[in-house]
C-alpha cells in the first residue's frame, strides 16, 4: 500500500470514528436510577422515560431534558407573617414541603422547570393553605402537638400542698373550656393534615375548580417555626412574666404560711415538754422533801431526849451571861440540873481526898 492510500485510509477511519461518536451522542442517551427523562421534539414533549436504561432519539430534532426522580425539599425563606389565629393572636410561621415529580411529560408541558414549579405552585399553595387553616384555629391548637389532654405540673418542695392546674398555666382553662362546650381539642398534627388536604385539592384543580394534573405530588408539609410578631411577643413576654411572678408570690406566701405553722407547732411541743418536765420536777421535789421531813421526824423521835437536852443547852448558852441573875424555884429543871451538878462535884472531891 502506497503512502497516499495509507493516509486516505487513516483519515477515513478517523472521520468514521468521529461520525460514530457524534451519531451515538445524537441518537443514544442514558437515564440513571435517580433521573426522569422527557424527550422533546421541536420543544414539545413527545415521550417520557421514568425507568433507567439506554434509549434512542432522533438526532438533531429531539432533545432530552432530565429531572430528579428523588424527593424535593422546599423551605420558605420569608416568614408567613401576620397570621391572626381564631383567638386573636398574631403569629409568624416558617413552613416547609416535600414534593416530587410523578408525570414528567405533564410536568414539562405545564410547569417546565423545578424552580418554576416551586415558585408558582408549591410556595403559593403552601402559604395560602397554611394561612387559611391556621386562622381558623386557636393558638393553643397550633402550638400543641396533638389533641391529648393537657397536664401541667410545677416542681415544688412544699409538703402537703394541693395545686389547681388551671391556676398554674393559662393554656389549661382554654382546653377545659373546649371540653365544657363540647369542642374536641386538636393539635398541630391534625392541622397539618388539613393543610396537606387543602394543598392536594388545589394541585388537582384549576382556579375555576376544574380537575387538572400538573405532574407533581405533595409528599409532606410541616411547620418549622412558630413565633409571635414582635409587638405581640413583647406583650406576651410581659404577661407571662407577670403571671410567673404571681405564681412565685403564691409559693412564697404558701411557704411563709407553712413556716409559721411549723414554728407554732414546734413552740407548742416545746411548751408541752417544758410543762411536763416542770410537773415531774415539782412532783419529784415534793416527794424528796416529804421523805426528808419524814426521816427528820423519825430521827427527832428516836433521839427526842438528847435533842431536848442539846436544845436546852443551846438556849442556856445564849441566855446566861456574866451579868445574868436567875431566880429559880426548887422544882425548875435548871435548878435541878445545877443541884445535881453541885452534888456530883462534891462527891468527886470527897472521893479524890
Amino acid at each position: 500500500m502506497n503512502p497516499t492510500r495509507q493516509q486516505l485510509v487513516t483519515v477515513g477511519l478517523v472521520v468514521l470514528l468521529l461520525v460514530t461518536i457524534f451519531l451515538s451522542r445524537s441518537v443514544l442517551y442514558t437515564v440513571n436510577e435517580r433521573e426522569l427523562a422527557v424527550v422533546l421534539e421541536f420543544g414539545k414533549p413527545v415521550t417520557s422515560r421514568p425507568q433507567p436504561g439506554i434509549y434512542f432519539k432522533k438526532p438533531f430534532i429531539q432533545e432530552v431534558r432530565r429531572f430528579p426522580k428523588t424527593l424535593q425539599f422546599w423551605e420558605t425563606h420569608e416568614l408567613i407573617a401576620d397570621l391572626l389565629t381564631a383567638d386573636g393572636e398574631k403569629i409568624e410561621v416558617a413552613a416547609w414541603a416535600i414534593w416530587r415529580i410523578t408525570e414528567p411529560e405533564i410536568f414539562v408541558k405545564i410547569l417546565r422547570t423545578i424552580e418554576h414549579a416551586e415558585s408558582s405552585q408549591i410556595k403559593v399553595k403552601v402559604r395560602a393553605a397554611i394561612r387559611d387553616v391556621i386562622t381558623s384555629h386557636t393558638l393553643t391548637d397550633v402550638i400543641r402537638n396533638s389533641g391529648r389532654e393537657l397536664t401541667y405540673t410545677f416542681d415544688s418542695t412544699l409538703p402537703d400542698t394541693k395545686r389547681n392546674e388551671t391556676e398554674l398555666n393559662p393554656v389549661v382553662p382554654q382546653a377545659v373550656e373546649k371540653e365544657v362546650t363540647g369542642e374536641k381539642p386538636i393539635g398541630r398534627t391534625e392541622i397539618l393534615k388539613q393543610v396537606k388536604q387543602r394543598i392536594d385539592k388545589s394541585l388537582d384543580q384549576t382556579a375555576d375548580g376544574e380537575p387538572t394534573d400538573r405532574g407533581i405530588e405533595l409528599v409532606d408539609v410541616g411547620i418549622s417555626n412558630i413565633s409571635f410578631v414582635p409587638t405581640v411577643r413583647d406583650a406576651a413576654f410581659e404577661k407571662q412574666k407577670a403571671f410567673m411572678e404571681s405564681i412565685a408570690s403564691k409559693h412564697l406566701y404558701e411557704g411563709e404560711r407553712l413556716k409559721q405553722e411549723i414554728l407554732n407547732k414546734t413552740q407548742r411541743e416545746v411548751e408541752q415538754i417544758l410543762g411536763e418536765g416542770q410537773k415531774k420536777s415539782t412532783i419529784t421535789r415534793g416527794e424528796v422533801d416529804a421523805e426528808i421531813i419524814d426521816r427528820y421526824a423519825k430521827a427527832i423521835q428516836a433521839t427526842s431526849d438528847f435533842y431536848k437536852f442539846t436544845r436546852t443547852l443551846e438556849l442556856y448558852e445564849k441566855s446566861l451571861t456574866q451579868n445574868t441573875q436567875l431566880i429559880l424555884t426548887t422544882d425548875n429543871d435548871l435548878f435541878q440540873l445545877f443541884n445535881n451538878f453541885n452534888r456530883d462535884t462534891s462527891n468527886n472531891q470527897t472521893v479524890e481526898n
